[in-house]
């Protein structure tokens, strides 16, 4: 299956571990383009382990190539260095 724009779109800003089984289908050989994680200098807890930040990551652009979603990231004035590139594998 192949995504058109409009369903691309939809898309962004999402989570694609909450998407449903229609959607993954959908969705599916899409690239996409997520921050990378970044652990931070900070401590916390008791023993002063290291903080690592794992908050969720949405998708910040989608196209049918990495090269498609570096132009969306481009166009928004982001830095496709701080984001990382997969497609998006069938459920099953």
């Amino acid at each position: 299956m192949s995504a058109n724009n409009q369903s691309k779109s939809a898309l962004l800003g999402r989570n694609v571990d909450q998407l449903s089984l229609a959607e993954q289908l959908e969705y599916a050989n899409l690239w996409v383009a997520r921050r990378q994680y970044k652990p931070t200098k900070e401590k916390s807890g008791e023993e002063g382990a290291e903080y690592v930040d794992v908050r969720i990551r949405n998708v910040e652009a989608a196209g049918s190539s990495s090269a498609e979603c570096i132009t969306q990231l481009r166009s928004r004035n982001l830095d496709p260095t701080e984001f990382e590139f997969t497609i998006l594998k069938p459920p099953y």
